[in-house]
Protein backbone atom coordinates (compact mmCIF):
# COMPACT_ATOMS: atom_id res chain seq x y z
CA UNK A 1 0.00 0.00 0.00
CA UNK A 2 3.16 2.33 0.48
CA UNK A 3 4.05 1.95 -2.66
CA UNK A 4 1.12 2.52 -4.13
CA UNK A 5 1.07 5.74 -2.53
CA UNK A 6 4.32 6.54 -3.35
CA UNK A 7 3.55 6.06 -6.50
CA UNK A 8 0.61 8.10 -6.81
CA UNK A 9 2.45 10.99 -5.66
CA UNK A 10 5.61 10.17 -8.17
CA UNK A 11 2.76 10.59 -11.09
CA UNK A 12 0.38 13.44 -10.01
CA UNK A 13 4.03 15.05 -9.34
CA UNK A 14 5.59 14.15 -12.37
CA UNK A 15 2.87 14.77 -14.83
CA UNK A 16 2.18 17.72 -13.44
CA UNK A 17 6.01 19.44 -13.88
CA UNK A 18 7.52 18.22 -16.88
CA UNK A 19 6.14 20.28 -20.30
CA UNK A 20 5.30 18.11 -23.55
CA UNK A 21 9.37 19.00 -24.24
CA UNK A 22 9.92 16.92 -21.18
CA UNK A 23 11.67 20.09 -19.35
CA UNK A 24 9.99 21.17 -16.13
CA UNK A 25 6.92 23.44 -16.36
CA UNK A 26 7.49 26.91 -14.95
CA UNK A 27 4.87 28.32 -13.17
CA UNK A 28 3.31 31.16 -15.75
CA UNK A 29 2.85 28.16 -18.18
CA UNK A 30 0.85 26.39 -15.35
CA UNK A 31 -1.19 29.51 -15.78
CA UNK A 32 -2.05 29.85 -19.21
CA UNK A 33 -5.52 28.24 -19.22
CA UNK A 34 -6.17 31.21 -16.59
CA UNK A 35 -6.12 33.89 -19.50
CA UNK A 36 -9.17 35.23 -21.19
CA UNK A 37 -7.66 35.21 -24.64
CA UNK A 38 -4.93 33.37 -26.55
CA UNK A 39 -2.31 35.17 -28.90
CA UNK A 40 -3.95 38.34 -29.08
CA UNK A 41 -2.92 40.65 -32.23
CA UNK A 42 -4.02 43.99 -31.02
CA UNK A 43 -4.23 45.89 -28.02
CA UNK A 44 -6.61 48.80 -27.10
CA UNK A 45 -8.26 49.64 -24.12
CA UNK A 46 -11.96 50.42 -25.65
CA UNK A 47 -15.69 50.04 -24.03
CA UNK A 48 -15.67 46.58 -24.77
CA UNK A 49 -12.77 45.85 -22.36
CA UNK A 50 -13.83 48.07 -19.49
CA UNK A 51 -17.56 46.13 -19.43
CA UNK A 52 -15.71 43.06 -19.74
CA UNK A 53 -13.94 44.32 -16.05
CA UNK A 54 -17.11 45.29 -15.06
CA UNK A 55 -18.60 42.03 -15.35
CA UNK A 56 -15.50 40.65 -13.61
CA UNK A 57 -14.53 38.79 -17.11
CA UNK A 58 -10.91 38.52 -16.40
CA UNK A 59 -9.03 36.51 -13.59
CA UNK A 60 -7.85 38.56 -10.51
CA UNK A 61 -4.13 37.91 -9.82
CA UNK A 62 -1.46 38.86 -7.27
CA UNK A 63 1.75 37.80 -7.92
CA UNK A 64 5.21 39.63 -6.79
CA UNK A 65 5.88 40.24 -10.47
CA UNK A 66 3.56 43.02 -11.21
CA UNK A 67 4.33 44.92 -7.75
CA UNK A 68 6.52 47.35 -9.69
CA UNK A 69 3.17 48.14 -11.53
CA UNK A 70 0.47 48.18 -9.07
CA UNK A 71 -0.14 47.96 -5.53
CA UNK A 72 -3.21 45.88 -5.99
CA UNK A 73 -4.29 42.81 -7.94
CA UNK A 74 -3.71 42.81 -11.81
CA UNK A 75 -5.86 40.43 -14.35
CA UNK A 76 -4.85 37.82 -16.57
CA UNK A 77 -5.53 39.13 -20.66
CA UNK A 78 -4.01 37.53 -22.66
CA UNK A 79 -1.30 34.20 -22.88
CA UNK A 80 1.13 34.62 -25.88
CA UNK A 81 3.09 32.36 -28.13
CA UNK A 82 4.95 34.83 -30.00
CA UNK A 83 8.49 32.75 -29.01
CA UNK A 84 7.55 29.30 -27.59
CA UNK A 85 10.95 29.71 -26.30
CA UNK A 86 9.84 31.91 -23.74
CA UNK A 87 6.89 32.95 -21.56
CA UNK A 88 4.94 35.34 -22.95
CA UNK A 89 1.61 37.26 -21.36
CA UNK A 90 -0.39 40.28 -21.21
CA UNK A 91 -1.75 41.41 -17.89
CA UNK A 92 -4.59 44.02 -17.26
CA UNK A 93 -3.89 46.61 -14.73
CA UNK A 94 -6.92 48.52 -13.81
CA UNK A 95 -5.61 52.12 -11.80
CA UNK A 96 -9.45 52.67 -11.05
CA UNK A 97 -10.52 56.68 -12.02
CA UNK A 98 -7.03 56.73 -13.96
CA UNK A 99 -7.93 54.25 -16.47
CA UNK A 100 -6.36 51.03 -17.22
CA UNK A 101 -3.38 49.50 -19.57
CA UNK A 102 -2.68 46.34 -20.95
CA UNK A 103 1.30 45.19 -20.12
CA UNK A 104 3.27 42.83 -22.51
CA UNK A 105 5.63 40.69 -20.24
CA UNK A 106 8.54 38.72 -22.02
CA UNK A 107 9.89 36.05 -19.11
CA UNK A 108 12.18 32.93 -19.63
CA UNK A 109 11.02 29.66 -18.70
CA UNK A 110 13.16 29.60 -15.51
CA UNK A 111 10.03 32.82 -15.41
CA UNK A 112 12.98 35.36 -15.28
CA UNK A 113 11.67 38.80 -16.64
CA UNK A 114 13.42 39.87 -19.36
CA UNK A 115 11.21 42.87 -20.27
CA UNK A 116 7.91 44.24 -19.54
CA UNK A 117 6.19 46.83 -22.01
CA UNK A 118 2.87 49.19 -22.15
CA UNK A 119 1.27 48.18 -25.17
CA UNK A 120 -2.25 49.65 -24.61
CA UNK A 121 -4.09 51.65 -22.28
CA UNK A 122 -6.69 54.47 -21.63
CA UNK A 123 -7.48 57.17 -19.00
CA UNK A 124 -7.06 60.96 -17.57
CA UNK A 125 -5.87 62.99 -14.59
CA UNK A 126 -6.72 66.03 -14.36
CA UNK A 127 -7.11 67.84 -17.67
CA UNK A 128 -5.46 65.42 -19.63
CA UNK A 129 -6.80 62.41 -21.53
CA UNK A 130 -4.03 59.92 -22.39
CA UNK A 131 -4.30 56.57 -24.84
CA UNK A 132 -2.01 54.08 -26.52
CA UNK A 133 -2.52 51.29 -28.77
CA UNK A 134 -0.62 48.66 -30.65
CA UNK A 135 -1.39 45.79 -33.35
CA UNK A 136 1.28 43.19 -34.24
CA UNK A 137 2.86 43.97 -37.96
CA UNK A 138 5.43 41.22 -37.92
CA UNK A 139 6.13 37.86 -35.34
CA UNK A 140 8.51 40.38 -33.87
CA UNK A 141 7.08 43.92 -34.51
CA UNK A 142 3.98 45.64 -33.21
CA UNK A 143 2.92 49.53 -34.32
CA UNK A 144 2.29 51.49 -31.48
CA UNK A 145 -0.24 55.03 -30.93
CA UNK A 146 0.59 57.03 -27.75
CA UNK A 147 -1.52 60.20 -27.37
CA UNK A 148 -1.95 62.85 -24.82
CA UNK A 149 -4.87 65.48 -25.31
CA UNK A 150 -5.57 68.39 -23.26
CA UNK A 151 -9.04 68.95 -22.90
CA UNK A 152 -9.94 70.95 -20.15
CA UNK A 153 -8.27 74.83 -19.35
CA UNK A 154 -7.58 74.86 -15.99
CA UNK A 155 -6.88 78.22 -15.97
CA UNK A 156 -10.34 79.33 -17.68
CA UNK A 157 -12.49 76.68 -15.86
CA UNK A 158 -13.42 75.76 -19.64
CA UNK A 159 -13.53 72.55 -21.50
CA UNK A 160 -11.09 73.63 -24.41
CA UNK A 161 -12.37 74.08 -28.06
CA UNK A 162 -10.37 72.76 -29.97
CA UNK A 163 -8.22 70.42 -27.97
CA UNK A 164 -5.01 69.93 -28.01
CA UNK A 165 -2.05 67.39 -27.64
CA UNK A 166 0.72 65.46 -28.40
CA UNK A 167 1.14 62.01 -30.09
CA UNK A 168 3.57 59.34 -30.94
CA UNK A 169 3.75 56.72 -33.44
CA UNK A 170 6.56 54.29 -33.08
CA UNK A 171 7.42 50.15 -33.73
CA UNK A 172 7.99 48.32 -30.61
CA UNK A 173 10.91 45.12 -31.68
CA UNK A 174 11.32 42.13 -30.02
CA UNK A 175 15.21 40.91 -29.90
CA UNK A 176 16.43 37.18 -29.94
CA UNK A 177 16.65 37.78 -25.87
CA UNK A 178 13.32 38.98 -25.43
CA UNK A 179 14.18 42.58 -25.44
CA UNK A 180 11.59 45.40 -26.50
CA UNK A 181 13.36 48.43 -28.24
CA UNK A 182 10.98 51.08 -29.10
CA UNK A 183 11.76 53.62 -32.01
CA UNK A 184 9.62 56.42 -32.70
CA UNK A 185 9.01 56.97 -36.67
CA UNK A 186 6.39 60.20 -36.16
CA UNK A 187 5.47 63.22 -33.48
CA UNK A 188 3.47 65.50 -33.30
CA UNK A 189 3.57 67.97 -30.29
CA UNK A 190 1.22 70.78 -29.49
CA UNK A 191 1.41 70.72 -25.55
CA UNK A 192 5.01 70.94 -25.08
CA UNK A 193 6.13 72.84 -28.35
CA UNK A 194 6.30 76.03 -26.58
CA UNK A 195 3.71 77.38 -28.89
Amino acid sequence: MKVLSILAVFLFVGCNAVSEQGRPVSFWESQKAKFRYQNKKEFVCDSTLRADLKAKAFTAFRHPLFKSIASDTCYLYSWQERDTSKNEFVILKDAGERGVQLIYYILDKKDNLLSRTKVAGRGGEGEYFFETQSKFKSRDTLSKFAAQTQWYNADSSRKMTPTKGDSSFSYLAVDKNGTVMETVFKEVQELHSGK
